[in-house]
C-alpha cells in the first residue's frame, strides 16, 4: 500500500512539473535560435548580430518584426548537437543542416521536428590537400576525408558520394578510405600538417582551406541543401501565430540580405569575429573571406522536398538513417490567421 500510494504521488508530481512547464512554454514570449558559426547560415548570422547590436531601436530583426517577444541566441558547430539541444527544449528553433534534421525526424518517428523555411542551397565542397594526386573517386583508396561531425550534412554527402562511386567507408573504420569526423576549427590545421588528405566542408571554411592551405576543389554541389529552418513541435504548438510571423520574418530578411549583400556581408563577418573570439586586426582578412565565400551559395526561403528525399536516401545509403517517415510530413504548415470581422 505505502509502495502504491508513493508511486501515485511520484505519477502525481510528474504530471504537475509537465502541467507546468507546459503552462510555462505557452506563456513565453521568448523565441530561443540556434545557428552555426557558418556563413551557409547567413541568415541566423545576421540576425543575430543585429540582435548583439540592438540595430531597431534597441531590438534585434525577429524582436523587431515580432512585437510582444524577445529573442535568445544559441551557437553549435554542427547539426547533431543543434537537434540535441532542440529535443531538450533548449532552443525552439534553428538553422541547421538536412540531415540532422531529417534523423531527429525519423528518431521521433515524425512527432518531434518540422521545416519552417529553406535557408541557403550550396556552398559546401570536397577539397583536396595541396600536391596530392587525387583527380577521381578511386584515387581516395588508402585516403582519409575530414567532414565535421558524424551524420552531420557534408558527413552524409561525403559518405554518400564515395559510395556511389564503389568505395567503403563504414562507421566503424576500415574499408577503402577514412572518413574522419573533424570540427571545422580544426580541419585547416589538421590538413597543413598532412594528417587529412581532403576535407569536405562549408562555408567559409572552403574558401580558407583553399586561400590557406592550397586545396583545390574536387567536388562542388552547388544546388544542394545546405541550410533550412527548423523548429519543434511543442513550440509550435503552443505559438501558431508567432510561428507565422517567424517565417515570415526570415523569409523578409532573406530578401534584405539579397538585395544588401555588402551591408550582410559585414553582419555575417562581424558576428563570425564575435563568436570565433578573433581580434579586430583581423576584421578585414574576416570580410574579405565573407566575400569570397558569398558566391557559392544561394539563398532561398523555400523548402527543397526533391533535395531532402536525395539526403533520405543518401542517409539510408551510408547506414546513418533507417526509416523515414514521408518527408511531406516534416513541413510545417502554417497555423490559420485569427478572423478579423466584425461579430
Amino acid at each position: 500500500m505505502k509502495r502504491l500510494l508513493a508511486t501515485l504521488i511520484l505519477l502525481l508530481t510528474g504530471t504537475l512539473v509537465l502541467c507546468q512547464c507546459s503552462r510555462e512554454e505557452e506563456h513565453s514570449t521568448v523565441i530561443r535560435i540556434g545557428c552555426f558559426p557558418n556563413v551557409t547560415h547567413v541568415q541566423g548570422l545576421v540576425a543575430r548580430n543585429m540582435w548583439r547590436h540592438k540595430t531597431f531601436n534597441d531590438k534585434g530583426w525577429f524582436e523587431n518584426e515580432i512585437p510582444g517577444y524577445t529573442e535568445e541566441w544559441y551557437t553549435f558547430n554542427a547539426g547533431p548537437t543543434a537537434m540535441e539541444a532542440l529535443f531538450g527544449k533548449t532552443v525552439d528553433v534553428t538553422y541547421v543542416g538536412p540531415s540532422p534534421a531529417l534523423n531527429a525526424y525519423a528518431v521521433s518517428s515524425g512527432r518531434e521536428v518540422r521545416l519552417l523555411a529553406g535557408a541557403v542551397n550550396g556552398g559546401a565542397a570536397l577539397l583536396v590537400a595541396k600536391g596530392l594526386n587525387i583527380n577521381s573517386p578511386a584515387d581516395f583508396k588508402g585516403r582519409s576525408i575530414a567532414t565535421p561531425q558524424l551524420g552531420n550534412t557534408q558527413d552524409v554527402s561525403c559518405r554518400a558520394w564515395l559510395i556511389r562511386h564503389g568505395l567503403s567507408c563504414p562507421l566503424e573504420g576500415g574499408g577503402d578510405c577514412r572518413v574522419a569526423p573533424t570540427p571545422n576549427a580544426m580541419q585547416l590545421q589538421l590538413m597543413a600538417q598532412g594528417d587529412i588528405d581532403a576535407c569536405w566542408t562549408v562555408e567559409p571554411w572552403v574558401t580558407r582551406l583553399k586561400d590557406k592551405a592550397g586545396a583545390n576543389i574536387l567536388v562542388e554541389e552547388p544546388n544542394v541543401v545546405t541550410t533550412v529552418l527548423a523548429s519543434r513541435v511543442g513550440w509550435l504548438k503552443h505559438h501558431p501565430q508567432t510561428a507565422n510571423q517567424l517565417i515570415a520574418a526570415h523569409k523578409k530578411l532573406t530578401q534584405w540580405i539579397y538585395e544588401h549583400p555588402q551591408e550582410a556581408q559585414k553582419h555575417v563577418a562581424d558576428e563570425m569575429m564575435h563568436l570565433t573570439q578573433s581580434d579586430e586586426n583581423e576584421r578585414a582578412e574576416f570580410e574579405k573571406l565573407i566575400k569570397s565565400a558569398w558566391n557559392r551559395m544561394t539563398l532561398t526561403d523555400t523548402v527543397d522536398v526533391a533535395g531532402l528525399e536525395q539526403f533520405v536516401k543518401d542517409g539510408q545509403s551510408t547506414g546513418l538513417l533507417d526509416h523515414v517517415p514521408p518527408v511531406q510530413g516534416m513541413l510545417y504548415t502554417p497555423a490559420p490567421q485569427p478572423s478579423t470581422a466584425a461579430h
